[in-house]
């Protein structure tokens, strides 16, 4: 067992000033909502009532322009807005259709004209978000793409190739959600793999270059990219940052519910040459569900999503011929056509300068019986046939058989938004995935042990805090946890039930690889390997080595930011820890 923990980023200071006209994106997940209000006569207003409110929650804060006509919403979550500027003496202004995307910066600027207080002038066009005083490039997928583009592995980290600087660092197709290495492949502006800060709802889910938990695509709203980084926040990466964004409950009941299934008897075959069926079986099905607890106050939002999958793969093998069983290879031919000569090797003879060595051919290419190792041959005895064919003269990948892999994915989570009043708002969210994969034995021996067997789980728990000290000070408590398990998993009651007790009937020697079924040190195999050229290759026992990772994380931020006149300041500390357990065979 291997444990390290590494803190990182503690004690981060980020001091921002004298920004003559702008400012940066706002931290974690959320973003700004600020503008000026004038008046044609007098320049700027001070001390209009400017009231931003949620479209979906009814959520509302107010804020009152400062001595420069300026107002700030910070820490705004990601949704539609409408704002309303009011003044006595003046029309009322509103400013539909406000959209707030993850870390964006938008900008409202008013102008009141003298009139009753009763006119509304209404403005229904879309507001554009523009940054300023940035190096940052930013891309942001909205829910409208989210819900839109198609993903076939469902993983909503993949969105994020939709921005032209993040290309998929390789090809392997083990992109879904349950793959922990899936999420972190990206490369962001020319940046490398591994090295992005990977973030939900602002939690960081990387531990070391893989990732814990990952979302269903319908409990997403957002998906922001970020590169070129400039905040000491983002000093967790090599300046790139994707974040996730979850959906979040409303005033209205609303969800979704799907299935997608595919089914073997509709596959075209796997194989055309061979022949082989495509046993690729899938089952998918979920919903989402986001409603008010109390209306303007307390919002839920569920998403469960389960998949039954069949992943078609298979079992080929080089196996002995009948007579090879016995020891006799006088039929046996190498990829030439020619005989494959096997040598007795205690009859090898190194000459005196030590660069010739010689070895005596067993007579009529058969191996003695007295020769013959009884663990070699208690294990050929309990082999199964070939059942085809195979290629080439020496009869490469005789056996072929069909070898499902089953997955059992299962994805919740569960995010409670809470607003106790305009000063104080909270937030927490529960999400954890788990996926049993299973595998059959097709040869019928219980000498095979298949090494396709594993456990991918993943959780991770956030929470956060905003208050609003003043209307230009505003205070941010975040922490999270996270973990997953990556771990492989062997039929081990093949020791327990006496199975190696049979082939080592004098030792219990391998009593001791088991002490901890969880997490076996070593399994007993045998491999027996060719030239290099396929002409002879045969595995008992699991292929892949062994593996079983649970590493752990967590991490706490504190974040206060200031808005002092034309100036915006931003200070916090942040601490990341992570623990790993690993075991490679």
């Amino acid at each position: 067992m291997r444990k390290t923990s590494l803190i990182s980023a503690l004690l981060t200071w980020i001091i921002l000033a004298m920004l003559s006209s702008g400012f940066l994106t706002a931290q974690e997940f959320r973003g700004r909502v600020q503008g000026t209000v004038t008046d044609p006569s007098q320049a700027v207003i001070v001390g209009a009532t400017v009231t931003l409110t949620n479209v979906a929650t009814g959520v509302s804060s107010v804020r009152q322009t400062d001595q420069t006509g300026h107002y700030l919403f910070d820490l705004v979550n990601p949704g539609t807005y409408t704002v309303t500027v009011e003044f006595a003496g003046f029309n009322r202004l509103e400013q539909e259709n406000v959209v707030v995307p993850a870390r964006g910066d938008i900008t409202v600027n008013a102008t009141l004209t003298p009139g009753a207080v009763q006119e509304t002038v209404t403005v229904t066009e879309r507001v554009v978000a523009v940054q300023f005083n940035t190096s940052k490039l930013e891309t942001t997928v909205d829910r409208t793409l989210v819900n839109r583009m198609p993903l076939f592995a469902r993983n909503p980290l993949l969105l994020a190739k939709l921005d032209p600087a993040v290309v998929q660092s390789d090809t392997a197709r083990e992109n879904e959600p349950y793959f922990t290495w899936s999420g972190n492949r990206q490369e962001v502006g020319g940046g490398r793999n591994y090295s992005n800060d990977l973030q939900i709802d602002g939690s960081p889910i990387g531990i070391g270059y893989k990732t814990s938990y990952m979302p269903a695509p319908d409990a997403v709203e957002e998906v922001h990219v970020q590169q070129n980084a400039v905040d000491a926040e983002y000093g967790h990466s090599s300046g790139s940052a994707i974040t996730l964004t979850m959906k979040s409950g409303t005033n209205d009941w609303h969800g979704n519910a799907f299935y997608q299934g595919q089914y073997p008897r509709a596959n075209a075959l796997e194989n055309r040459v061979i022949r082989s069926v495509n046993l690729g079986r899938i089952h998918m099905f979920g919903g989402t569900l986001g409603n008010p607890i109390l209306k303007n106050k307390l919002f839920n939002f569920f998403a469960y999503e389960q998949w039954k999958k069949t992943d078609p793969n298979d079992l080929i093998m080089t196996l002995p011929t009948d007579l090879e069983r016995q020891g006799d290879f006088s039929q046996s031919r190498n990829a030439l056509g020619g005989l494959r000569t096997i040598y007795d090797p205690w009859t090898t003879q190194t000459s005196p300068d030590g660069k010739t060595i010689t070895r005596t051919p067993f007579p009529g290419n058969r191996i003695p019986a007295s020769m013959i190792d009884p663990v070699a041959k208690l294990y050929t005895d309990n082999l199964w046939k070939p059942n085809r064919p195979g290629t080439g003269p020496y009869n490469f990948q005789n056996y072929y058989v069909p070898l499902p892999i089953k997955y059992d994915y299962h994805n919740l989570s569960d995010r409670i938004d809470y607003v106790h009043s305009d000063k104080l708002r909270f937030y927490g969210r529960i999400s954890r995935l788990w996926t049993p994969v299973t595998t059959t034995n097709p040869t019928g021996s219980p000498y095979w042990v298949s090494d396709r067997g594993s456990q991918r789980d993943a959780d991770q728990f956030s929470g956060d805090i905003v208050y609003v000290v003043s209307p230009s000070t505003v205070l941010n408590f975040h922490g999270s946890y996270r973990d997953f398990i990556d771990a492989s998993k062997f039929a081990t009651d093949f020791s327990k039930e006496g199975g190696w007790a049979k082939i080592w009937p004098n030792s219990n020697f391998y009593k001791l690889l088991f002490e901890d079924p969880g997490i076996p040190v070593q399994l007993p195999r045998m491999s027996i390997m060719g030239s290099g050229t396929g002409e002879y290759w045969f595995n008992m026992g699991p292929r892949g080595g062994i593996w079983d990772q649970r590493p752990d994380g967590d991490s706490f931020n504190v974040k206060i930011a200031q808005q002092r006149g034309k100036h915006y300041l931003k200070a916090g500390f942040e601490t990341r820890g992570n623990r790993t357990t690993s075991l490679l065979i």
